[in-house]
């Protein structure tokens, strides 16, 4: 590209040059010759008022003057013989009309020629020719062109020097940009730095591209990201469903057939499958949700009863989950779905991880509305530990399985997308709460 610029611009300068610079020597040459005329035809009329007393009184001119040296000039009488002079013996015919009292002007074998009439009064009483050798002229119009052809090969290369250095700062962004979308089209989102938009861009065209272009990569990014954390994300959260979903296919199986129970353990097995679809369709949504989405207004004692209802369902031998409203009729804003896959992770990481009964609180906690889930065990690792997505430890007296897995770092971050918190109220017993916005707060304000 920065050849083609430079090569095109210099091709424009030279026909500018061209079409500028021709009738131009071409008029300056004329312009030597038309010079050369006058100066010539004015020293021969000098010389023509001199002689005119002399010749009128019938005598021959001694010096004709002040015709130079490099001017020899002739006077001739009106039946064109010359009188004196260094010039033909008689006028030539192109001349003649001198005769007749006119100016001529002619050349011949590379002479300029000058006739003028010699007039006494209105009388004329003879011609005076003068010639100048054409080789000043023509070494003026050499030296004029000369530089003329300077110029213009200056003014080509410096066209040149200018477009280069154009065409680099016109293909520098250029080039930025597609290395940008050939980065972008292998899978790397890594798009360059854009100029700032109050920057004063060269081309600002390109400039809006590269800006466009880098928040698309975002954007793709982002995408991408949330799409390939689902994965993970969703054998995590499915795990506990297809569990139970297992457990009552194989209850059913092993009933004989026809007996009372099998129809009960198609039935929740169906629950089961239902509730695994649901969690699908809410993690898929929830992956593919643009950030700042609009959120909703939700009855928080309402929903935390059904995932707790949900959760019973599935809670081993030996315990329990309970849960106590402790203000009544509270709403808060955020989806439903993260707010029902939130509250799923806490109680099912409570029942696999901790020990003792699980209780969930709901409570006002000033501007937020704030859930409590909690265990009888003891938490031995810290706040950043437990939601890193990584293992962590109950103590021995927790007498719970090590490791979270990913859940409690899934949760944390549906729950700042919602404009709340996640945090770990207390390690003993373990306590974790999730803040969400009250319906009269700003969405993104969280309590303490």
């Amino acid at each position: 590209m920065q050849a083609r610029i430079t090569r095109f611009a210099v091709i424009v300068s030279m026909v500018a040059i061209t079409v500028f610079g021709l009738p131009l020597a071409v008029g300056a040459a004329r312009y030597y010759v038309v010079d050369e005329q006058s100066d010539l035809e004015g020293d021969a009329q000098v010389a023509a008022d001199g002689i005119a007393p002399v010749l009128a009184a019938g005598h021959v001119p001694v010096d004709v003057s002040p015709v130079s040296a490099e001017s020899p000039a002739a006077v001739y009488g009106l039946d064109g013989h010359k009188i004196t002079g260094d010039g033909p013996p008689r006028l030539s015919p192109a001349l003649s009309g001198a005769l007749t009292g006119r100016v001529v002007r002619s050349s011949a074998e590379g002479d300029y020629l000058v006739a003028v009439p010699v007039l006494d009064g209105d009388r004329r009483v003879g011609a005076l020719r003068a010639s100048r050798a054409q080789a000043e002229s023509y070494e003026r119009t050499g030296v004029t062109w000369a530089v003329m052809l300077v110029l213009g090969v200056a003014a080509v290369a410096g066209t040149r020097l200018v477009a280069r250095r154009l065409a680099v700062r016109l293909s520098a962004p250029l080039e930025v940009l597609a290395g940008d979308a050939a980065r972008l089209g292998e899978g790397d989102f890594t798009v360059s730095e854009p100029p700032p938009s109050g920057r004063r861009d060269p081309v600002p065209e390109i400039a809006a591209v590269h800006r466009s272009l880098a928040v698309t990569a975002s954007r793709l990014d982002e995408l991408v990201t949330r799409e390939r954390a689902f994965s993970a994300e969703a054998s995590h959260q499915l795990r506990t469903p297809l569990a139970g979903l297992r457990l009552r296919l194989e209850e059913a199986a092993s009933l004989p057939p026809g007996s009372p129970g099998v129809r009960e353990a198609v039935d929740s097995a169906l629950e089961a499958a239902d509730r695994l679809d649901r969690t699908v369709e809410e993690l898929l949504r929830l992956a593919r949700e643009p950030a700042g989405a609009r959120r909703e207004e939700l009855a928080v004692d309402d929903l935390v009863g059904r995932v707790v209802a949900e959760v019973r369902a599935d809670v081993p031998e030996g315990r329990t989950v309970s849960v106590h409203f402790e203000d009544g009729d509270l709403h808060a804003h955020g989806s439903a779905a993260a707010v029902r896959q939130i509250l799923t992770v806490l109680v099912e990481n409570a029942l696999v991880h901790g020990t003792g009964a699980v209780s969930v609180t709901t409570r006002n906690a000033g501007p937020a509305v704030a859930v409590d889930v909690a265990d009888e065990g003891t938490l031995t690792v810290d706040e950043a530990a437990l939601f890193a997505g990584r293992s962590g430890d109950r103590a021995p007296d927790g007498g719970g399985r090590d490791g979270h897995g990913i859940g409690l770092a899934l949760a944390r971050r549906l729950a700042e997308a919602q404009g709340g918190r996640l945090r770990l109220r207390s390690p003993a017993p373990t306590t974790v709460t999730l803040l969400l916005p009250g319906v009269a707060d700003d969405p993104g304000a969280g309590g303490a």
